[in-house]
């Protein structure tokens, strides 16, 4: 009698056979932040990549007039947009805008958990940044794009189980949930080494909720801090998870006050307006 194969079975056997449609890293994010990245930026060439991308223009200038971003004038160009921003502020929306719109999905509640998930990426991308800048954190594009793809994993599970949806087959809401949070980290490596990034970013990705982790890691304590003040605040889908910001390991690595993780929660409420 053949073997009943479990949601991860046929999970793994469409990532393996080819069936799953992987997503691919957008030529352009990477391109824009490849030059942001450089010691002298070629500011020009960014707004020319983002220009060639009709609806990147617009989502761009849209997040530029958004009330997280917004000035006393509207932003009306690209040149605006980077001149107000900086290089790296535009950079972090191009990234925005490409990873959102990689992950869609056609069952509705599945489209929902993603749309949760997002928020919690977008809240820990802009939380990690501005940890970075209170901790002096050399790279601050880094550490929006590691936090950004930390939870790329849930977004990749979730794509998954909408194609194997699509075919008609009934998946529980809770096993969809229990699989996102108990397998994404193992799915998101797999995801970026494919994607052939940089072994910082797999590392986050691996380890960002490992009971074991280096420490010295500055980019990855952050990020699993910022990430435990987002379940705290409700951001995400593990909305019934206690979390003590205070007592755990990370904010004592970081010797982070309380009027810090205040302001850090401001920071990550403000950036869902987006």
């Amino acid at each position: 009698m053949e073997k009943k194969r479990s949601l991860i079975d046929v999970i793994d056997e469409y990532v393996q056979s080819g069936k799953a449609k992987l997503p691919v890293m957008d030529k352009n994010s990477l391109t824009v932040q490849k030059e942001i990245s450089k010691s002298d930026p070629d500011l020009d060439r960014i707004i020319n990549l983002i220009k060639q991308d009709i609806s990147l223009t617009t989502e761009v200038l849209r997040l530029a007039n958004s009330s997280f971003y917004k000035g006393l004038e509207s932003v009306k160009t690209v040149q605006e947009a980077v001149i107000r921003l900086g290089g790296v502020e535009v950079t972090n929306m191009v990234l925005l805008v490409c990873q959102k719109n990689a992950f869609k999905a056609q069952d509705p509640a599945i489209q929902e958990l993603m749309n949760k998930m997002w928020l919690h990426s977008v809240g820990c991308a802009v939380g990690t940044q501005w940890l970075s800048k209170h901790y002096q954190y050399e790279n601050l594009n880094e550490a929006f794009l590691a936090g950004l793809l930390h939870d790329v994993g849930a977004f990749f599970l979730l794509s998954i189980m909408d194609q194997i949806k699509s075919k008609n087959l009934t998946i529980p809401h809770k096993l969809i949930e229990d699989i996102v949070i108990k397998m994404h980290t193992h799915y998101g490596n797999l995801l970026l080494t494919e994607w052939s990034l940089p072994e910082q970013y797999c590392t986050i990705v691996r380890e960002h909720h490992a009971r074991e982790f280096d420490a010295a890691n500055l980019l990855l304590v952050m990020i699993r801090f910022v990430d435990r003040v987002c379940q705290s605040l409700k951001i995400g889908i593990a909305e019934n998870q206690e979390v003590d910001i205070f007592a755990c390991e990370e904010a004592a690595i970081l010797d982070i006050n309380d009027i810090t993780i205040a302001q850090l929660q401001i920071k990550i409420e403000d950036s869902l307006r987006l």
